[in-house]
């Protein structure tokens, strides 16, 4: 068994207690007019962090419905349409529900401006109260302190995946304050489960539940994941407040690369933590999770695409993958595993990355990653982007770290170029760089 590593923040903070009808005074008064149905959901578990947020809560959703309980989830971003970010027990909202849900709240927010993540978020609280279920996992837009998806008092339970940087214009230029920000879903005597963390966001982290006195669940703390790496499966060991847990043999997660070990095993103690603190409110057994865990899908998360890209590279040896990696953090995991799927490979593949990126998102250090491990760097134009960065102003990034590059307008003259100077070798290519890369492959 192989322990899988920690992923590489002021002293005291005082209390930190949100003022929810302040902080989110425009949402209340739309919510007051449609009845408040934020306050009639069963129980939510909240979910923040910078990655793995969405591969934590579909594992959680897909264990509840693994164990027969009717299970709602509300992400973001969508891929190709709205409804993605809807799930009503295990099914994509319908368009003539999305439609009678949005029209209620435009009419009950005629008189107030809304952003559309409070928008949406007001009409997902609307869709989850008119139809029943027994859980509601909730992923955060974006930071979490004032995310629209916090408004919620009441949590059954809150997770934080792992924190870098992200959204700094946003949430803050160092890991201290945007810990903070994706800290702030926590609530008093509701557990909190931390994925894996840098040092400085852990601090951070911990200092605002002891002030909160919040039961908390760390990795490498209460919870530990140890990989088998010849089979893939996995050990999962869980000190509890009230009672222990050991998972052994797990199934090797449906999801590639090894940061999902960590993004699971965050998941599974979530559940444990829910059954340590609230003993039998739900009836989940290893079976359950194990279903879960080899079943589990969520799109664009290092998937292997399987369309009429792959008939450009004319080599069935030929791979090409896409992946939501955007920010450094994303880029490292991405790069381990290609270096994972490098030292397996029976028949030798190039390694290709494409990158596109939203406008201003670019940065070497993601770029970075890939150095050693990549033949080249392709820049290409996200045309599923709505704010594109320009394919020349990726190249010139490229180029100042010194990576063999070429710049292209869009995925198939990226493909055909790799084919071009690759002579029809067998290759593996990753696409990514912005989650909106997905809607440009789906077009093939």
């Amino acid at each position: 068994m192989v322990y899988l590593p920690h992923w590489p923040i002021p002293s005291t903070l005082g209390k930190t207690q949100i003022n929810y009808e302040t902080v989110f005074e425009r949402m209340s008064v739309v919510l007051e007019k449609l009845d408040n149905p934020h306050k009639k959901l069963p129980p939510v578990i909240h979910v923040s962090g910078t990655n793995g947020k969405g591969s934590t809560a579909s594992l959680l959703a897909k264990i509840f419905i693994c164990a027969g309980y009717k299970t709602h989830i509300y992400t973001s971003p969508h891929l190709h349409d709205c409804n993605e970010r809807i799930i009503l027990n295990g099914e994509k909202i319908s368009n003539s529900m999305l439609f009678e849900i949005m029209e209620e709240t435009r009419i009950a927010a005629a008189e107030t401006s809304l952003t559309f993540m409070e928008g949406f978020t007001i009409g997902a609280f609307f869709a989850f109260a008119k139809t029943p279920a027994d859980i509601i996992i909730i992923e955060c837009g974006m930071g979490g302190r004032i995310d629209a998806t916090n408004i919620i008092k009441k949590k059954l339970a809150t997770v934080i995946t792992p924190i870098s940087f992200d959204h700094v214009e946003y949430l803050g230029n160092s890991i201290e304050r945007i810990a903070l920000e994706k800290a702030m879903i926590m609530r008093p005597e509701t557990p909190l489960i931390v994925a894996s963390q840098p040092k400085k966001a852990f601090e951070i982290i911990d200092i605002l539940a002891k002030d909160q006195k919040i039961p908390t669940y760390y990795f490498d703390q209460n919870f530990a994941v140890m990989m088998d790496e010849e089979s893939g499966e996995f050990n999962l060991e869980f000190f509890g407040k009230n009672q222990n847990f050991y998972l052994d043999n797990l199934a090797k997660p449906a999801l590639e690369g090894e940061h999902q070990y960590i993004n699971f095993a965050t998941a599974i103690a979530c559940i444990l933590a829910i059954q340590d603190q609230y003993h039998n409110l739900f009836k989940i057994d290893n079976s359950h999770i194990n279903q879960a865990i080899s079943t589990v899908y969520w799109p664009s998360r290092i998937e292997k695409v399987a369309n009429s890209l792959n008939k450009i590279l004319k080599n069935e040896l030929s791979e090409i993958w896409i992946d939501g990696a955007h920010n450094e953090a994303g880029a490292f995991s991405l790069a381990r595993w290609l270096l994972a799927k490098k030292s397996t490979d029976l028949i030798p593949k190039k390694i290709f990355v494409i990158a596109g990126f939203s406008r201003g998102k670019c940065k070497k250090e993601f770029l970075e990653k890939f150095l050693n491990i990549a033949e080249e760097i392709i820049a290409v134009r996200v045309n599923g982007e709505p704010y594109p960065e320009k394919s020349e102003v990726i190249l010139e990034i490229i180029k100042s770290i010194g990576a063999k590059n070429f710049a292209a307008e869009d995925l198939p003259e990226a493909i055909h170029h790799i084919t071009d100077v690759n002579n029809f070798q067998p290759c593996r290519i990753v696409i990514c760089g912005s989650l909106h890369l997905a809607r440009d492959v789906s077009k093939y």
